[in-house]
C-alpha cells in the first residue's frame, strides 16, 4: 500500500513541476486562420513556486495573547519543527499511542528520543537537521503499538527553517 501511495505521491509531484504553457509572440494576434494561429504558439515552461515535497512553514500571531508561532513540516513526512513564543520544539509522528518513546535519527548521528513524538532536546535536533541529509523516524501510532518508520529528505530544509525564523521575528 506504501509504494502505491509513493508512486501516486510522485506522479503528483512530477505533473506539477513542468507544465508547457503556450503563449503567442505577436501581442494584436489577429491570426485570419487556425493554422496562422498555430505556426505563431510556442511554448514556455512553468515551473510552480510550491510542491508538495517541499518544506512549508506557516506562522501566525494571536490576537488575544500577542504569542507568536510558527512551525515548518513537509507534507507526508513525519517531522515537524516550531517556534511558539520564543520556545523550539521538533515533533516526530502523529497520533501517538499512550506512554511510548519516539525517536529521530539524522545521517549516521546517534537516535535522539522523545516521548509522544516531542523532542526533548529540539535545538540538538534542529542543528542536525540544518546539516544533514536524510532524517530517519520511529514511533507507536494508536492504536496498532508497533513502530512506524519513515525517511524525510533534508533537501531545503535549511533555508526554509531560516525563512522561518525571519517571519517570526516580523510577527
Amino acid at each position: 500500500m506504501k509504494k502505491i501511495i509513493l508512486l501516486v505521491l510522485f506522479l503528483l509531484s512530477a505533473s506539477l513541476q513542468a507544465q508547457k504553457i503556450y503563449v503567442s509572440n505577436d501581442a494584436n494576434n489577429d491570426a485570419s486562420s487556425d493554422r496562422e494561429a498555430l505556426i505563431e504558439l510556442k511554448y514556455k515552461t512553468y515551473r510552480p513556486e510550491w510542491s508538495p515535497l517541499d518544506w512549508n512553514y506557516s506562522c501566525s500571531r494571536d490576537k488575544f495573547s500577542g504569542k507568536k508561532s510558527c512551525s515548518l513540516n513537509k507534507s507526508h513526512s513525519n517531522i515537524m519543527v516550531s517556534i511558539f513564543d520564543g520556545r523550539y520544539s521538533v515533533y516526530v509522528g502523529r497520533n501517538h499511542f499512550p506512554h511510548t518513546q519516539s525517536a529521530i535519527k539524522i545521517d549516521n548521528n546517534a537516535p535522539i528520543y522523545g516521548y509522544e513524538g516531542s523532542s526533548n532536546t529540539p535545538q540538538k535536533v534542529i542543528e542536525q537537521l540544518k546539516k544533514g541529509k536524510v532524517a530517519y523516524t520511529r514511533y507507536k501510532e494508536w492504536p496498532y503499538e508497533y513502530n512506524q518508520d519513515g525517511e524525510t529528505d533534508l533537501t531545503g530544509f535549511t533555508e526554509k527553517y531560516n525563512e522561518m525564523l525571519e517571519e517570526y521575528k516580523k510577527l
